[in-house]
């Protein structure tokens, strides 16, 4: 291995991800970066002396045929795009960023923006001048800044490379944006790792220093750190509703799931731990081993609940199936083969009916009860699909039916609902 000289160990290690290294005159280094641009709007081939990082940036540009001499395409008004950051994950977080970033804001003649991932602006706050100036470029909320739209500039490339970067001056593909130095860091949602959006300061070039790169990674951290807070919390609530409802099956296998398909806990401990995402929706799951789970919702589809397959799904069907309502439309099921199981909504209501049936219902009789005059048939096959899904051969067709013998207590369903049905019915 080679030596390391003295002077080797002195030479400063300068980040790749930096657009202006400490002790350069930025006016200086925009001029050499301008020639550079010029140079490669006419040949079509970026200079040896961009960064890496900036240069990929430029071919990726070059192939989209992006013009760098158009603006930010502008998708959204003011309504639209208050709207839309209204209803994206990081709404929550601007008090957090505003807070951090407010003397930076004010001091350094700055502003900073928040992009969803695809890299469209939601928000946009800072100093007058520098809004101002973003008026030209479009730089401004409801404003689409991805790499595909715009080229090479910091929010569009921290998405693209999933890095913070910092891009100064003719850096950017634009030249609209020559005048700015602009810094983005991605922010990720903790529970999935997916990319939530990016955060960028921006400013004069004049004023570019490499501390902005550290700022915005600094805020997409803490940004995370609380939106990690949140998902625990989630959890915490998600776990008193998972043992209310897993209370009443003792010894039966169960997994409690976040929304994303996430295991948040299990029992036994380590039933499903450790498994890959599983996908929800109400029905049958299929794991990547190939375990089958019923999925059902928790609480208003804040998570769910995962229980092993029943033994119906197999082909196997329990002599007595007891139906308990627990009111509205709600049933509980178990089998004498260990089978257990809650449906709700229409679900439940077909199950119930087929339960006060127990001959059977042709799929226009379901119909009437269900929707009269209404009824649909396409509308019934899909529901008694569905409900199909959590039976399995436990139900029957033509006519519909359920292959065990039933006991329900007719009184205990809810007077209102028989009421619904024998009017629907007519009589």
């Amino acid at each position: 291995m080679r030596d390391t000289t003295d002077r080797e160990r002195s030479q400063p290690a300068f980040s790749p991800w930096i657009g202006i290294q400490p002790g350069v005159d930025p006016v200086r280094w925009a001029r050499v970066l301008r020639r550079a641009h010029d140079r490669a709007a006419g040949d079509g081939t970026p200079p040896p002396i961009l960064r890496d990082v900036i240069a990929r940036s430029w071919r990726r540009a070059a192939a989209a045929g992006i013009d760098p001499d158009r603006p930010a395409p502008r998708l959204l008004d003011e309504g639209e795009t208050a709207r839309r950051l209204g209803g994206h994950r990081l709404a929550g977080a601007l008090p957090l960023i505003t807070g951090v970033l407010e003397v930076t804001l004010r001091d350094s003649a700055c502003l900073a923006a928040l992009s969803d991932a695809d890299g469209l602006l939601l928000w946009a706050d800072g100093h007058p001048r520098a809004l101002h100036g973003a008026a030209g470029p479009q730089f401004l909320p409801g404003s689409l800044c991805s790499e595909q739209a715009i080229g090479t500039n910091a929010v569009g490339t921290a998405l693209a490379i999933d890095h913070a970067v910092q891009v100064f001056s003719a850096e950017h593909f634009s030249r609209l944006l020559h005048g700015w130095t602009c810094a983005a860091a991605p922010i990720h949602d903790p529970e999935t790792g997916a990319l939530l959006g990016a955060i960028d300061v921006s400013g004069s070039f004049r004023a570019g220093h490499a501390h902005s790169l550290a700022l915005v990674s600094a805020v997409a951290s803490a940004v995370e750190s609380e939106l990690r807070r949140e998902v625990a919390l989630r959890d915490e609530r998600l776990k008193a509703l998972y043992l209310r409802r897993v209370s009443h099956r003792s010894g039966q296998r169960s997994a409690l799931l976040s929304r994303s398909g996430r295991v948040v806990a299990a029992s036994p401990r380590g039933w499903l731990d450790g498994q890959a995402t599983v996908p929800v929706a109400d029905g049958v799951a299929t794991l990547a081993n190939g375990i089958e789970v019923l999925i059902e919702p928790l609480g208003r589809r804040e998570g769910y609940v995962a229980w092993p397959t029943p033994r119906a799904r197999r082909g196997r069907v329990p002599a007595v199936l007891r139906l308990e309502p627990l009111g509205d439309t709600r049933v509980r099921v178990t089998g004498d083969d260990g089978l257990e199981l809650e449906l709700g909504g229409r679900q439940g209501e077909i199950l119930l009916l087929l339960g006060l049936h127990p001959g059977g219902l042709t799929s226009d009789e379901l119909g009437l009860r269900l929707y009269g005059a209404a009824r649909n048939r396409v509308t019934v096959r899909a529901e008694v699909s569905r409900l199909r899904a959590r039976l399995g051969s436990l139900l029957r067709s033509n006519p519909y039916r359920l292959a065990a013998e039933v006991r329900l207590d007719a009184s205990a369903v809810d007077p209102a609902v028989r009421a619904s049905w024998r009017a629907r019915a007519g009589r």
